[in-house]
């Protein structure tokens, strides 16, 4: 048997990234691939996969009428935001941390543009919930020493705390270019980095599946000894190795 990764991601496109430009770079690992937790149990079957690969952002059923924010509010709300000619308006003759001064005044101009993107994403009904929403359910099925990851390309400084804050394993950036051909590309390079790391979290995890191998026998009738087995082998492999006990 091979290790399995599974990702659950609402996006067509994100899927084909997972599986032309992330999966050939492991192909001794299963990727099982699903847009819900729902269709992914279906996939899995039984088995237990070493790891969930989660997108964060999703569309909220909760919103039902979203609609994108006029151009023209857009523009009335940008034009508020501070200038770049603001942000050093003075600094040559500012009594301080001139440093530090530079840093607050620019940092509220990426403020303005975090909040606005995000009001503009909640008025189409795109927020975390989604992905929040998929790793309460990895947690109910898999209560032990199966990592839940994020790996996002739209999330915010709110959105970490609120990964963790939830029990998230790990967060990872999806690469992303000028295009969809640039993004392609970006991905590929970053595949070996992203499984070497996630790699890495199973390493530390994987073995606390001893401690519910009853658990995991009943629910999924699968040999944990089996699938740790499994796991060494790819590592041994060479490709990525084994973190320090």
């Amino acid at each position: 048997m091979r290790p399995t990764i599974c990702f659950i991601d609402d996006s067509d496109f994100e899927h084909d990234l997972v599986r032309n430009q992330i999966a050939p770079s492991a192909p001794e690992l299963t990727f099982v691939q699903a847009y819900t937790f729902e269709e992914a149990m279906e996939r899995l079957g039984r088995a237990i996969p070493v790891l969930f690969l989660l997108d964060l952002w999703g569309q909220d059923m909760a919103v039902e009428h979203p609609v994108l924010t006029p151009k023209a509010e857009l523009e009335k709300r940008i034009a508020q935001f501070k200038t770049v000619d603001q942000v050093y308006e003075g600094l040559e003759t500012f009594r301080g941390d001139p440093t530090n001064e530079y840093l607050k005044r620019l940092f509220t101009i990426v403020d303005s543009w975090r909040n606005l993107f995000e009001e503009a994403c909640g008025r189409i009904g795109q927020n975390r919930k989604y992905g929040l929403a998929n790793l309460r359910q990895v947690r109910a099925h898999y209560p032990a020493a199966v990592p839940g990851v994020f790996y996002t390309r739209k999330s915010l400084i709110t959105d970490a705390v609120a990964m963790f804050g939830a029990g998230a394993d790990g967060l990872f950036i999806k690469p992303t270019g000028q295009d969809d051909k640039a993004t392609k590309r970006l991905t590929k390079e970053f595949a070996p980095t992203l499984i070497q790391a996630l790699a890495l979290i199973v390493d530390r995890l994987l073995k606390g599946l001893e401690t519910h191998e009853a658990f995991y026998r009943t629910q999924h009738g699968q040999d944990v000894q089996e699938l740790i087995t499994s796991w060494k082998n790819f590592r041994m492999k060479g490709k990525t190795p084994a973190s320090a006990p």
